[in-house]
């Protein structure tokens, strides 16, 4: 059946590496920090939160309602469908932001900027709802690399297109063009990478150095973790913990994130103007982060899987984050400490997706990993991405500045980091009692 078919276990790196190069074509939401200011000229508003609201649809889009779909739709059919879907949406957004560009009245062209914006942000959920399971089924052996280089793709397009766009936009104007670019862009990388050679392994395959040495009836591979349901899953109190940590780290992340040009715009205004902060420094900014979360979404998968485990480094991407934040902005009015502490800052941001990702089957399984992940991750990350944008523009519209969204971003941070501790420690102590359980 065409479903089933694509690339097998020999070659089953084929998996986080096609998905690094999808992801750095496809997701570039990221980039959009840098557009809202020239949306905000475009239709001659002075207020920032109406536009960044195209966040908060994006968000749902990608972590609340395409997930869920896709999981379920991953679990029994394999990956092709949900790529297929994704492909359809993302260029239906795409187009109606292009749409949006040709109207002059704000009042009428919001509705559709935030219909656009939800339909990409959709694409992008049934991509990634996808792509993240299937690379955990094909990896039960090595959680955190796989992980990490598939997941960091995601950012990784920011490296080009910053530059890229920022030199078109000088030279052409701001148009729909760019967004016309980026629906051919994803058509072309889901229909001649994805969609011809993903598939799913068998619910009961392990890798070679996972599988027993005997071969009798009745061995079974061996599982990093018991198959959860998702109702099974639900009822465990690390269900809930984990919640709560994704929600805070996604909720501050996406409240500096989404605000980024917006908050080095309002540190350099004393010394540079507003045009120059866009064409010289955002730019430049977004390729230097993108590089950072490159490399801390690959760094971040491969210490977690030296140190033993996505519990241990869990907690290390909500802390040093939370500091460095605070940092950023008592350093945003000096260009080098802008580029120097966005560096470590997006190292960090790096981990958290593919530790994320990486914690959901090494605690409930890799069977239902489809319902399982995208549930947890769709109301706990996907909620967190659809507020946090939003919330930090509402607070410096009603306040003038950043100060008070940044320090309730670091605060919802350390809770994270708190709570990721917590799971830590129930995480060894049940180490502890399987290993006297076996003693015995």
């Amino acid at each position: 059946m065409w479903l089933e078919k694509g690339i097998g276990e020999e070659k089953r790196w084929f998996y986080p590496i096609s998905a690094f190069i999808i992801g750095a074509a496809l997701f570039v939401t990221g980039l959009w920090t840098m557009l809202y200011p020239h949306i905000q000229a475009h239709f001659g508003l002075e207020t920032t939160a109406s536009i960044v609201l195209a966040s908060t649809f994006s968000g749902l889009g990608s972590m609340v309602v395409g997930p869920p779909i896709t999981g379920t739709i991953l679990d029994k059919y394999g990956p092709k469908i949900p790529f297929i879907m994704s492909a359809i949406s993302i260029v239906t957004g795409h187009s109606l932001i292009i749409k949006m560009l040709t109207m002059s009245d704000w009042s009428a062209a919001m509705y559709i900027w935030y219909l656009g914006s939800f339909l990409v942000g959709l694409g992008l959920g049934f991509y990634s709802g996808t792509y993240t399971a299937t690379v955990a089924k094909w990896f039960p052996d090595k959680l955190g690399t796989a992980t990490g280089l598939a997941v960091a793709g995601t950012g990784s397009g920011t490296i080009i297109y910053s530059s890229l766009m920022a030199l078109y936009i000088k030279s052409h104007g701001f148009s729909g063009n760019i967004f016309l670019f980026f629906a051919v862009i994803a058509v072309v990388f889901l229909f001649t990478l994805a969609i011809p050679f993903w598939k799913t392994p068998p619910h009961d395959w392990a890798p070679a150095g996972m599988q027993p040495k005997s071969k009798s009836p009745s061995t079974k591979s061996i599982q990093l973790a018991r198959d959860y349901t998702l109702q099974e899953a639900v009822r465990d109190k690390r269900f809930w913990l984990l919640y709560i940590c994704f929600i805070s780290a996604a909720f501050s992340n996406m409240f500096f994130v989404q605000n980024a040009s917006l908050i080095i715009i309002e540190g350099l205004s004393k010394t540079m103007t507003r045009e120059q902060v866009l064409v010289s420094i955002v730019p430049l900014y977004l390729t230097i982060t993108a590089i950072a979360g490159l490399a801390g979404r690959f760094g971040w998968g491969v210490i977690t899987d030296k140190l033993g485990g996505p519990w241990k480094t869990l907690w290390m991407t909500y802390f040093f984050p939370a500091i460095l934040m605070g940092a950023f902005y008592f350093g945003y009015h000096s260009i080098i400490l802008i580029f120097f502490i966005g560096f470590l800052l997006y190292f960090g941001f790096g981990g958290e997706p593919v530790i994320h990702y990486a914690i959901v089957p090494y605690v409930f399984g890799r069977r239902h990993l489809g319902k399982v992940m995208s549930t947890l991750n769709s109301f706990s990350v996907g909620l967190g991405i659809a507020f946090g944008p939003f919330v930090g523009a509402y607070i410096k519209d009603v306040t003038g500045g950043y100060y008070w969204a940044l320090v309730l971003a670091v605060i919802i941070r350390l809770c994270g980091t708190a709570f990721a501790l917590l799971g830590l420690k129930l995480a060894e102590k049940q180490k502890i009692m399987a290993n006297a359980s076996i003693a015995k």
